[in-house]
């Protein structure tokens, strides 16, 4: 089987982070195609792609799957135990990973993915309350599981919330002590850091998203 994923930029698009760590964490091989966002004709690139012309996409022997949700399901029905092996742990983490996937718009918007990115800049009131909201959704987890993550063992739902967690870390966003050790978790991962390292090698620059919050 021949797999393909189209991706953002690895500095600031969260959303191929998401799939291309399911599928590193299933251990197939894939081709990692980056498409640089913001540049003359990207967007016509995107649409040759799929119809909302987004990244990431998934070509599957010519096939494609577009958005990250729909790839990591397809990942989960060859590689079952990408969700938690427990029915109703699994249940909970479509929820959280489907909320993550749905919401959380102003911790988006005014705390975008920016790997390269360190500042402690007062942010928005918004983005400081979905950014609790987070938090106290990872303690209530992280509480009632014995960790490192947040169903036990790594899933699809820690890789939707790898992202978060960057931002948190780029913003210098409160979080309380269990969340920050589940913070580290996540940015201590090796396939994360192997992501982390071609973001810090890529000379590409999103000036708008650069410019949020600049020291």
């Amino acid at each position: 089987m021949a797999l393909t994923l189209f991706i953002g930029n690895y500095t600031y698009s969260s959303w191929s982070l998401r799939p291309w760590l399911v599928l590193r964490k299933m251990d197939v091989p894939f081709q990692s195609v980056v498409i640089d966002l913001d540049v003359p004709g990207y967007k016509d690139r995107l649409l040759e792609l799929s119809p909302a012309g987004t990244v990431p996409v998934l070509d599957v022997n010519g096939e494609r799957i577009p958005d990250s949700l729909a790839i990591a399901e397809f990942c989960a029905q060859m590689v079952p135990n990408l969700w938690p092996k427990d029915e109703a742990d699994k249940v909970e983490a479509r929820r959280v990973t489907q909320r993550m996937h749905e919401g959380f718009e102003a911790l988006r918007r005014e705390a975008p993915m920016n790997l390269k990115r360190r500042t402690d800049g007062r942010m928005p009131e918004s983005c400081l309350k979905d950014a609790a909201q987070v938090v106290e959704m990872w303690d209530d987890l992280l509480s009632r599981h014995d960790g490192p993550y947040l169903f036990d063992e790594w899933s699809i739902a820690d890789a939707f919330y790898t992202p978060v967690a960057t931002r948190f870390e780029s913003y210098g966003l409160p979080r309380s002590r269990r969340s920050d050790t589940y913070i580290s978790e996540l940015m201590s991962d090796e396939h994360f850091q192997e992501w982390e390292a071609l973001a810090f090698a890529e000379t590409h620059v999103l000036p708008e998203t650069d410019a949020v919050n600049a020291p």
